[in-house]
């Protein structure tokens, strides 16, 4: 089934991109490519982005194409920061296209000045510009509008760090299960979703995926650090037989990661999520902000929190939900 506009109109083509950011000599600098004129289109600079590829039969993640598709572009290797405005417009024939887009900054100490399309005859220059030189140079007035959405007033914003919620994968009935609970194993599907899970906790600058020590916990995780390398540590307060125990000793893990403002992964079951994302909407600020760091999560259901600064003063600037 196709994706629809808020209209309830399909959109035909959907595609992703990033506004890279870094502090310039001048000021903010950002990252922008040059496309060369097609048949279906004059030549332009604009963000670094592309149409969502496939895998399996299965759409690529918004967010994994539009890391891929910077890499791609340009060569540099980005984490993801907070979600920007999407663009909607019509491309040839009258088709929908959606663009979202990501604040993003360089992911490594390598060159970024030294850029390596992946098809030069599609990017046929890229480089880092001053907020005021990307917005005289940018074709679109759409793209200098994304442009302010991401630098409000010219200026960089304050970087956010990311701590990740996420209810493990479709898991074996408790009532097919007759070794307790911790060992019951994930289902096929359970596996794929975990599968589909790590090339997106890849796009985040994430330290570790701390889980529940519980069977099916672990094994939503693995994948992740199969393919990111990150270490997985298991916290037994997070389990739904210690949390039953002792509530506040799971509150703690995310109070703990909030001390100390650790990009994580925090892997956990229905009974528990609740009170650890309570933890999270005490940072929100507002009645929206909480309302979207508490709503339900399914299983294979990812909350991406980025905040700023630690302890009492972390708050939550802007929150992401995925579904697997």
């Amino acid at each position: 089934m196709k994706n629809r506009h808020r209209s309830g109109a399909p959109i035909d083509v959907e595609a992703a991109g990033c506004v890279v950011v870094r502090p310039g000599q001048d000021g903010p600098e950002v990252l922008l490519v040059h496309r060369p004129s097609s048949a279906s289109r004059p030549a332009d600079w604009s963000w670094p982005k592309g149409k969502l590829g496939r895998a399996h039969g299965e759409a690529e993640h918004p967010a994994v194409a539009a890391v891929r598709e910077v890499a791609e572009e340009t060569g540099v290797r980005v984490h993801l920061g907070v979600p920007l405005p999407e663009q909607r417009y019509r491309v040839d024939g009258g088709l929908r296209k959606r663009v979202r887009y990501w604040l993003a900054r360089p992911a490594g100490p390598a060159d970024p000045d030294v850029f390596e399309p992946a098809d030069p005859g599609e990017i046929t220059e890229s480089g880092w510009f001053t907020v005021a030189a990307a917005a005289d140079l940018l074709t679109y007035p759409a793209d200098v509008a994304t442009l302010r959405a991401a630098l409000p007033g010219g200026a960089l914003p304050e970087p956010t760090w990311p701590l990740v919620v996420l209810r493990h994968a479709r898991a074996v009935k408790r009532t097919d299960w007759a070794d307790g609970e911790t060992s019951r194993p994930l289902l096929d599907t359970g596996h794929a979703q975990s599968r589909a899970l790590a090339p997106l906790l890849g796009c985040f600058d994430l330290r570790a995926l701390v889980t529940s020590p519980w069977a099916r916990c672990v094994q939503t995780v693995l994948p992740a650090a199969e393919l990111t390398g990150l270490p997985v540590e298991t916290a037994p307060a997070l389990t739904e037989a210690a949390f039953r125990e002792d509530p506040r000793a799971a509150e703690q893990v995310v109070t703990g990661l909030l001390e100390a403002g650790r990009p994580v992964v925090v892997c956990s079951h229905g009974p528990v999520l609740p009170d650890l994302q309570r933890v999270l909407a005490a940072h929100a600020g507002d009645r929206t902000g909480e309302r979207a760091v508490t709503a339900k999560l399914d299983k294979a259901a990812v909350l991406v929190a980025h905040l700023t600064g630690r302890g009492r003063a972390a708050r939550v600037t802007a929150t992401e939900h995925h579904q697997f």
